[in-house]
């Protein structure tokens, strides 16, 4: 191991400094090229049917519909407990635009974030192989990324966030001087996203890790952010006492092990498996001992990972839910694979061994992806809810009936995925509270009727 002097002090070595984007341009696009074909050819059918998934309903759709809302509503607007700014931006602005067009912007939006994020991890110049920037995009856009929501769910765009928040602190590493487009944007990201709070552990590592005026700045920046978001949530959703209960420490270290770990691929993890993985991790802390760098990337990155556990085991959705979601492990997996690549990438950088090697380890991620996707199908497909655009088309009809003028409403609602209080649900018409409320049988709809609620 390094000095502890040189350990602290020592800054990133000269090929860090960024300038690998003019040397590896061609790989980096022909990359992004491969990822995004592999996603559509993946994930088709969802991308092609843009729906109202979940939260997207209840949360966004439904509250958001008629374009009434004032602008601070939509910022200041939590009812989770929790500030979710980006999200409530964007759907306060679809809703200014025809009804028709809000599942489809919904997702192109969520799509958008999603492909950054996935690519997100090629920008920060922590891999500079070839190969290892061929690989990085499926590994961590179809495997990292947990679940086909990421991509078409505004929702869950509260998890990629974070993930586009670690990533911009992390590339601050490898360059000498911070943006400072880079303030506003961390803050508008932190301020959308609860699991944000794991920056500021890692900000409190990085003054100490990366001893850099500019850069300190930057991370003191984040932990003041973080700091004033987490004093603006509601304290009844912390539940700080379950770090001292038995039952939630070791269904947090099955998860660890389990999901994140082995990333649920075994049907049984043994004493063996996980002998064996920590074998290979600390042979390769081993091997690159001297390299300061990676020491440093590792321990930020082992942060991020246990870390980005406590929002969800510390916080009351793991009483009231029983069970974990693929989204609550995401950021966790995802920083998982990513110091996967970058430990690969750096031990390619000191060994560079053959190409045919090179080209094996990349194949054998591909490989791991490809039956990673065979085992968890939800990672890239999710039922089609046909009905959302005959829905859409039939508020757009009921619109255009002026059925304000007339002091008289109508209630659309259509199903969608469970629980059901989350479906699509809108009030077309007058909001006045003496309007009279129309039935199926007042309106002549030419298709539709249907979605009127009786």
């Amino acid at each position: 191991m390094p000095n502890l002097r040189r350990f602290f002090f020592q800054e990133p070595s000269p090929e860090y400094s960024g300038n690998h984007f003019a040397d590896q341009r061609k790989f980096t696009i022909l990359s992004m090229v491969i990822f995004m074909a592999a996603l559509f050819i993946r994930s088709w059918e969802n991308i092609l049917h843009p729906s109202l998934y979940m939260e997207d309903a209840g949360h966004y759709f439904n509250v958001y519909y008629g374009g009434t809302r004032s602008f601070s509503y939509a910022v200041f607007h939590h009812p989770n407990g929790y500030f979710n700014i980006l999200n409530n931006i964007v759907a306060w602005a679809v809703a200014m635009l025809d009804v028709r067009l809000h599942p489809i912007l919904y997702q192109v939006f969520s799509l958008t974030m999603g492909i950054a994020t996935a690519l997100g991890f090629l920008f920060t110049g922590l891999i500079r192989n070839r190969f290892m920037i061929l690989a990085a995009p499926i590994v961590l856009g179809l495997s990292g990324m947990n679940h086909i929501f990421y991509y078409n769910s505004l929702t869950f765009q509260m998890y990629n966030v974070v993930i586009l928040l670690l990533l911009i602190i992390l590339a601050t590493t490898t360059r000498s001087k911070v943006n400072p487009i880079l303030y506003p944007v961390s803050a508008l990201l932190i301020w959308s996203g609860p699991y944000s709070v794991v920056a500021l552990p890692i900000s409190i590592l990085l003054i100490f890790l990366f001893r850099n005026l500019q850069r300190s700045l930057f991370y003191i920046w984040i932990i003041v952010v973080v700091a004033m978001y987490s004093l603006s949530v509601r304290e009844n959703t912390i539940q700080i006492n379950n770090i001292f209960n038995e039952r939630f420490r070791s269904w947090a270290t099955e998860v660890f092990t389990d999901r994140i770990l082995f990333l649920d691929l075994l049907d049984k993890v043994s004493t063996i498996h996980i002998a064996l993985l920590f074998l290979s991790i600390f042979s390769a802390l081993y091997i690159l001992r001297k390299d300061s760098f990676y020491i440093k990337i590792s321990i930020i990155i082992a942060a991020v990972i246990t870390g980005s556990l406590a929002p969800f085991f510390l916080s009351i959705k793991s009483i009231l839910y029983g069970t974990v979601f693929p989204c609550h492990i995401y950021i966790s997996q995802f920083f998982w694979l990513a110091f996967i690549l970058f430990t690969v990438d750096r031990l390619f950088e000191k060994f560079r061994p053959h190409v045919f090697l090179q080209a094996g380890v990349l194949t054998a991620f591909l490989l791991l992806v490809v039956t990673d996707n065979i085992r968890h199908p939800e990672k890239g497909q999710i039922d089609i809810l046909p009905a959302i655009p005959a829905f859409v088309q039939t508020i757009h009809l009921v619109e255009e009936l002026g059925l304000d003028e007339r002091n008289q409403y109508v209630i659309l609602r259509t199903d969608n995925l469970k629980p059901p209080f989350l479906s699509p649900t809108v009030r077309v018409g007058s909001l006045s509270k003496d309007a009279r409320r129309l039935e199926r049988k007042d309106l002549d709809l030419p298709s539709g009727s249907k979605f009127i609620v009786e």
